[in-house]
């Protein structure tokens, strides 16, 4: 089954985030900023930092519901797509935005997340990484050419329902490891509080 593949600048415009160190002023107008460590899931959930930042023209880095923001430096190979609840916030320094673009074929963000996240792109970006001694990081030059697999949209949503449902799974199931251990916890600290 053959499918259009178009380098990610075709799919997308891509844009670094803000350099927070640059900008940061204890006098500057607070901002929610993405970063990192908020990709945890294939939708960011949780609340970003907050940061006082000064800057006539933020609006660039502004992330729309939608958006796919991967990581380029550091923990390679995350990514999530932004929702309702974060539209307006800014993406830092280590991460980078994908925005969806019209184009023949239409994108679903999950899927493309879902691409982000994967062990075939990881094997597909092993010549890319420069490593140096602290810290892994794919130019943003590379990321733009980089080939994208684009299977039909129907297909497209089916693997993003597929990788939505095993993530939801993975969630309960640390969830019941962790309520095991609690309870495994619980019953050391009552046997051995009921011994003295």
């Amino acid at each position: 089954m053959s499918h259009l593949v178009l380098p990610l600048q075709e799919i997308g415009e891509i844009f670094q985030g803000i350099t927070l160190s640059r900008y940061a002023d204890d006098n500057g107008r607070p901002e929610r900023v993405v970063s990192l460590s908020d990709l945890e899931y294939l939708y960011i959930e949780r609340n970003p930092s907050v940061v006082q930042l000064r800057l006539s023209n933020l609006e660039r880095y502004r992330i729309k519901t939608g958006d796919v923001v991967i990581s380029n430096r550091g923990t390679l190979l995350k990514a999530s797509v932004v929702t309702d609840k974060l539209e307006g916030s800014l993406a830092s320094n280590n991460v980078v935005v994908i925005r969806p673009r019209p184009i023949v074929e239409q994108i679903d963000p999950v899927y493309l997340a879902v691409l982000m996240r994967s062990k075939w792109l990881e094997q597909q970006l092993a010549t890319l990484y420069l490593q140096s001694s602290t810290i892994q990081l794919i130019p943003i030059s590379q990321l733009r050419s980089l080939k994208i697999p684009l299977p039909n949209l129907e297909t497209q949503n089916k693997l993003a329902k597929l990788f939505l449902a095993t993530e939801r799974a993975n969630r309960i199931t640390l969830e019941i490891l962790d309520t095991r251990n609690n309870l495994s916890q619980f019953t050391l600290f009552q046997t051995l509080e009921g011994q003295q």
